[in-house]
């Protein structure tokens, strides 16, 4: 494996365990792991442009495919989730 696919199996894998693991604990766990989600990609992608931007194109293109893997699969699992949990 290249050093980049090893970036970015790092910068995406080890977030998305969390959040698996914080869904587990029930309903606000589900709540917060999609919280925390949107917010990482929001800083993995600001992070990113910037990286690129001050010629770091190696860590910038890392965390901006990071954080597209992390938006497709994370955040629409946790919409899924939360979109079949009870309303009281």
């Amino acid at each position: 494996m290249n050093k980049f696919f090893k970036d970015v199996l790092l910068f995406t894998l080890i977030p998305l365990g969390i959040f698996l693991v914080m869904c587990i604990a029930g309903d606000e766990g589900i709540i917060a792991a999609g919280l925390i989600a949107m917010f990482l990609v929001a800083a993995y992608f600001v992070i990113g442009l910037i990286l690129i931007i001050v010629n770091k194109n190696h860590m910038g293109k890392v965390l901006l495919l990071s954080s597209g893997i992390i938006l497709l699969v994370g955040l629409s699992t946790c919409g899924l989730i939360l979109s079949g949990l009870s309303v009281r």
